[in-house]
């Protein structure tokens, strides 16, 4: 059977340095509370359901979210995970928490968020630089996997080729990414491993993952979004008109985008690939409480819409050989600031989660 993954945002709970940045006590919650409608229609603020405003300092709201997970037919978590070099973390709390609590009974794989903190991700000044990500060569590489082997050898961790899943979310900006592939595929097999099943999540059209050894990629395609639109008059209106920088820059409007266009530019998949290919199914997007009318929404989109676009996604996953390989992943579990999660919400309550079981079963 087709496996669910769902990406996992650990902004749940205060770190000093986020208290710097944005005042004491920021979490993903803050700019979730503080958002406002920008036009008719707009849906905010966003009001989380039965899991309240929860806080990942203990591991007791992650047990809560597995089993509602599970219950709906996601069978994994996607951890974001921060290393910035030198050993430098952010936001580890919850995965470590997960790690060391075996009664959380889900499987995952951790996804390296390897992009630099800019200030624009709250909606602060332009090109703002929190934390750089520094890329600082084998013997750096070498502490980076000393790190995550607990997770590849947890039992939970999610297994292609009897190999752990770890994915880059964007490969391309390692300079050296053969070195950093190399040495994690030498220290595995140090340590008992059969090696690491590589994923990139974020790359360009013209990136060949087998130059360096990375087996597969999850769905990109929402880069190449503008030339969809045409597929539909809506599609069109929303583009030139309603997307227009001029008339947003006037009406101090988001951008928005109509899910079908979403879904056309999604589900545009190829007849064959020359790796690895894994579908990635979006519910819903609203960045809006983050960067106000410098946000962007998908206007349309429901638990309906979602429901034929999993579906969709899922039959695509089919099409891999390797049962193991049969996998969808989902943006995202719980990215409340960007108006992209599953989790139960005070307008569609368990919608969302019901469109998964529902697809999972058929």
């Amino acid at each position: 059977m087709t496996k669910i993954f769902a990406f996992y945002l650990p902004q749940f709970h205060q770190i000093p340095e986020n208290d710097s940045w944005w005042g004491e006590g920021f979490t993903e919650w803050t700019n979730v509370k503080k958002a406002k409608p920008l036009f008719s229609g707009h849906q905010q603020p966003l009001i989380p359901g039965e899991l309240g405003y929860y806080n990942l300092e203990t591991s007791e709201t992650m047990k809560k979210q597995a089993k509602l997970a599970k219950d709906y037919g996601i069978d994994g978590f996607v951890f974001y995970h921060y290393w910035f070099g030198n050993a430098k973390t952010l936001l580890e709390k919850p995965i470590l928490n997960f790690l060391n609590d075996s009664s959380i009974d889900i499987q995952f794989c951790i996804c390296w968020a390897n992009e630099s903190w800019k200030g624009t991700w709250h909606g602060a000044a332009k090109n703002q630089l929190l934390q750089e990500q520094k890329y600082l060569g084998r013997e750096d590489y070498k502490k980076h996997f000393q790190f995550l082997l607990p997770f590849f050898k947890d039992f939970r961790s999610l297994k292609i080729n009897d190999k752990p899943v770890f994915q880059i979310y964007v490969p391309e900006s390692i300079p050296d990414l053969d070195v950093y592939i190399e040495t994690f595929n030498d220290l595995a097999k140090v340590n008992g491993l059969k090696g690491i099943y590589w994923m990139g999540v974020k790359s360009s059209d013209d990136f060949d993952p087998a130059t360096f050894g990375i087996q597969g990629l999850v769905n990109v395609n929402l880069k190449s979004i503008n030339r969809y639109h045409h597929k539909t008059l809506k599609g069109l209106v929303y583009r030139y008109l309603f997307s227009n920088p001029l008339i947003r820059k006037i009406a101090k409007w988001p951008k928005r985008i109509p899910y079908r266009v979403v879904r056309y530019c999604m589900e545009d998949f190829r007849a064959s690939y020359s790796f690895d290919f894994y579908p990635l199914a979006v519910p819903n997007w609203d960045n809006t409480p983050r960067v106000k009318n410098e946000g962007t929404v998908y206007v349309g989109a429901s638990p309906k819409a979602f429901r034929d676009h999993l579906k969709a996604c899922l039959k695509q996953a089919k099409k891999n050989g390797d049962s193991e390989k049969n996998l969808v992943f989902i943006k995202s579990w719980n990215e409340w600031a960007e108006g992209n999660m599953l989790e139960p919400e005070a307008k569609y309550g368990l919608e969302y989660l019901e469109a998964v079981k529902e697809v999972k079963s058929e």
